[in-house]
């Protein structure tokens, strides 16, 4: 069976592949892996995260209880995460005043808040159509959120735990859930989106992809500390920016109900960010966690970056 052919329709069957068809699948499969994380070949690249995201959307962002669907989910994850880590890691082991350093840094610096992009999107805040390039990224980079951080939930303990639970119970309040609130303000611009046809969308960019599949491995590794880096990025830097998206959107003329999302965010994420940053100085026992909390950190706000990076392209390329 092809890599391209992969069917994980039904992983209740039994499977019944042989050694050798599994050993030659598996074969085919680190071939793309290398291809596409340490070659870097960006058409490799695309295959294997549309896999990877095919997967996590099949199997509700989770590995797959399936023997060729695992090979590829493990095979291309382990991969990505290793070249991720060696392309925005590598922090020594550190202290805790070193690490909460590092991260207040991390996002003063790589916060998306602070991309070009942003400029260029308030400055043109009447041009829907540019708007409607990032929104289309940025929706479709936020699937699986709350999964992942269910799946982070799993792997911690004490006061981490509460940590993650309120930020999973927040995304589903009672009033109005954050997938309400998001999808509302997406389709207030005129778009629609589907999980099965998000890969198709001329507007999307790869790093959408490469982003949403970042978090998913991360929040599955045995240890939770780059997770928790990760998500206390995700939280520092969303409240000044979702101040940027409330600027530009009242200046388009949208109206509270549509911004709801937007004006709940600008506030209350702070909040959670100094939480998660907490946990971390608590959770953290040894110099070497520590240094794996920046790098979870850095990885998913590089990623972000390079994904603003290229909704400029694109931005860019509409225009030509």
């Amino acid at each position: 069976m092809s890599i391209k052919h992969l069917d994980l329709t039904n992983p209740w069957q039994l499977d019944e592949a042989s050694s050798a068809d599994i050993a030659s699948f598996a074969e085919e499969v680190n071939v793309l892996a290398r291809r596409a994380y340490t070659d870097d070949i960006v058409e490799a690249r695309q295959e294997a995260e549309a896999l990877l995201y095919s997967i996590n959307i099949a199997n509700c962002f989770a590995p797959p209880l399936h023997t060729r669907g695992a090979l590829v989910w493990t095979t291309l994850m382990h991969r990505k995460l290793a070249a991720l880590r060696r392309a925005f890691g590598g922090c020594e082991p550190i202290d805790n005043l070193v690490m909460r350093n590092r991260l207040l840094a991390a996002v003063e610096r790589w916060g998306a808040y602070n991309h070009p992009l942003l400029v260029h999107l308030r400055a043109s805040a009447t041009n829907l159509s540019l708007y409607r390039i990032w929104a289309t990224n940025w929706y479709g980079s936020c699937v699986g959120f709350s999964a992942q951080l269910a799946a982070l939930l799993q792997r911690t303990s004490g006061e981490a735990k509460q940590v993650v639970l309120e930020n999973l119970t927040d995304e589903f309040d009672e009033k109005v859930t954050h997938d309400v609130l998001r999808i509302r303000f997406y389709e207030s611009l005129g778009l629609k989106f589907s999980t099965m046809d998000a890969l198709s969308d001329p507007d999307r960019v790869l790093e959408a992809t490469e982003l949403l599949n970042a978090r998913t491995g991360l929040s599955f590794l045995r240890d939770p500390i780059p997770a928790f880096g990760c998500f206390y990025g995700v939280e520092a830097n969303w409240p000044p920016e979702c101040r940027i998206h409330l600027d530009i959107n009242r200046a388009r003329g949208a109206d509270e109900h549509v911004l709801e999302y937007w004006t709940g965010h600008a506030t209350t994420d702070d909040h959670h960010s100094a939480e998660w940053l907490a946990a971390l100085e608590r959770m953290c026992r040894s110099d070497q966690e520590r240094a794996d909390a920046v790098d979870g950190a850095l990885i998913q706000l590089r990623l972000r970056w390079k994904m603003y990076d290229a909704i400029e392209k694109q931005i860019a390329k509409g225009k030509a």
